[in-house]
């Protein structure tokens, strides 16, 4: 029987990274924070929006990948900057989770054949 409180995808690796975080019970979660995370946040966003225009290749071709991004990218900015920052956070957060070793066959093999002990 699978417990339902570890969950999967997202939540359940969210739940590994707080589980094995060292410094989680000396620094818990602070609502307080918040407006400070907001505020960083949005900084952070406008910075790496910035970052990416002055890259904007002068001869890349109407059908150019990057030159499309970079256009999608103005646009997202000029119609809904808040959209845009959570889909720069959303881009950053999946950037992470690439650079995350990942765990190899054997090592997923053997997390799959443990099984819990009946009581």
């Amino acid at each position: 029987m699978r417990d339902e409180r570890t969950g999967t995808g997202l939540a359940g690796l969210v739940r590994q990274l707080e589980a094995g975080s060292v410094s989680l019970q000396h620094y818990p979660q602070l609502p307080a924070l918040q407006p400070m995370r907001d505020a960083w946040q949005q900084l952070h966003a406008e910075s790496r929006l910035r970052i990416a225009l002055e890259q904007t290749p002068a001869e890349g071709g109407p059908l150019n990948s990057t030159v499309l991004v970079h256009r999608m990218l103005g646009a997202m900015q000029a119609l809904s900057p808040e959209y845009l920052r959570h889909f720069i956070a959303y881009a950053d957060t999946l950037a992470w989770l690439e650079q995350r070793p990942q765990p190899t066959p054997a090592a997923t093999a053997a997390t799959r054949k443990r099984k819990p002990k009946a009581r």
